[in-house]
């Protein structure tokens, strides 16, 4: 009888996130693709320093490309906006399988670890549409509760007046990371024990009312690491001259970047392994379903 391998921990974590890398990479290079093809139409490439023109001080070639090439541009945009809503849905089947590995450290083919992210893709999909339908719901709320509170505070303190929107915003946007938090879970869930969108959806609701701590620290902590990287590396790219036409700086801003990608993909994953265990020590729902009974 054939032996299966085991991966360690650390090794899986390593090769989920050199694949989250890999499908990040080629999403992002096939959105950027219409809008370099944009820019280079316009002639600002044509010249012999390429387009460290567009990163020279004070923004003027880049202010008048945005003018003179804004139709392109604007075409280039609308294609780009349709290939990443695309990708982020096909992103779906990589993280899929990142989960599978984290969840299940055997050394499987990678076809097999794919063939299973593809039959948890579907539930996947649901579950995202009802995330983004309640973020956009709470989003809506934060507007009309800032209007409201706008006209009710119109005349009195412009301080609190000013600081206000802010306040509302600062707690949707809270909201929003808590229902993201609320559907990395339900993957876990889905992926760990095979249930059907709803039932992880309602799984994850027990284990977020169970562990909320647990939940939401982890999810704001991969967050505010992942906003941390990206500060982080502006900041580097800042004080990079690109309008210096040399390779070594241009590859400079590329390792930056990369090592910024690389960081935040590191704190999901490490995010993605903790919600796979909140939910592999979830309880078993008939056991619940008894224990409720008898407390009845």
């Amino acid at each position: 009888m054939r032996v299966a391998s085991v991966r360690s921990p650390n090794v899986a974590r390593i090769v989920a996130i050199v694949l989250l890398w890999i499908s990040r990479t080629l999403a992002s290079l096939l959105v950027a693709i219409p809008l370099v093809f944009a820019i280079v139409s316009t002639g600002i490439a044509s010249s012999t320093e390429r387009d460290a023109l567009l990163f020279r001080r004070g923004g003027l070639v880049l202010l008048e490309l945005a003018r003179a090439g804004a139709p392109a541009l604007g075409s280039a945009l609308k294609n780009s906006l349709v290939l990443g809503a695309l990708c982020a849905v096909l992103g779906l089947i990589p993280l899929g399988a990142a989960l599978d590995l984290l969840q299940s450290q055997e050394t499987d083919a990678f076809p097999a670890r794919f063939a299973r992210a593809m039959r948890v893709f579907p539930g996947f999909l649901a579950l995202s549409a009802l995330t983004l339908l309640a973020q956009a719901a709470l989003l809506l709320g934060a507007s009309l509760l800032s209007s409201a509170l706008n006209a009710a505070l119109h005349g009195h303190d412009e301080r609190l007046l000013t600081c206000s929107p802010f306040a509302v915003f600062g707690v949707a946007l809270l909201g929003c990371a808590a229902l993201g938090a609320l559907l990395d879970v339900a993957r876990g869930v889905r992926v760990q024990h095979e249930l059907k969108a709803r039932a992880a959806l309602s799984e994850a609701l027990v284990i977020l009312r169970e562990t909320p701590l647990a939940v939401l620290a982890g999810s704001y902590a991969s967050t505010a690491g992942s906003v941390f990287a990206w500060l982080a590396a502006a900041s580097v790219l800042s004080r990079i001259d690109l309008a210096n036409p040399v390779t070594r700086g241009i590859a400079l801003a590329f390792v930056v970047h990369q090592l910024a990608v690389l960081f935040s993909i590191g704190m999901r994953v490490r995010w993605l392994g903790t919600t796979l265990a909140l939910s592999a020590v979830l309880p078993d729902r008939e056991t619940r379903n008894d224990d409720e009974s008898a407390g009845d």
